[in-house]
């Protein structure tokens, strides 16, 4: 193969890899201007009571959750209700 070959395929190498960062770029651009998605999640206490045990108040879309963190995986304690818009 010729010298010009072997430029062409560099060339092209090159123009592959930047059209694949530019695409990713445009990716995460779109991301985050759709913003957050799901349910808004806010973890407003956390309590150890033992080592191995802790207690977490959590607010998701503005009801207060108790839930016990341990070795079996989290459990809901209760459900504290909707959080008024006055306090």
């Amino acid at each position: 193969m010729s010298a010009a070959t072997y430029l062409q395929m560099i060339g092209l190498v090159f123009f592959f890899c930047g059209l694949l960062i530019l695409g990713a770029w445009g990716l995460r651009r779109l991301q985050r201007a759709r913003g957050p998605q799901g349910p808004e999640i806010k973890v407003k206490a956390v309590r150890s009571l033992t080592h191995k045990a802790q207690l977490a108040l959590v607010e998701i879309e503005g009801e207060e959750i108790l839930i016990g963190l341990g070795e079996g995986g989290p459990r809901l304690i209760c459900r504290l209700g909707k959080k008024d818009a006055s306090s």
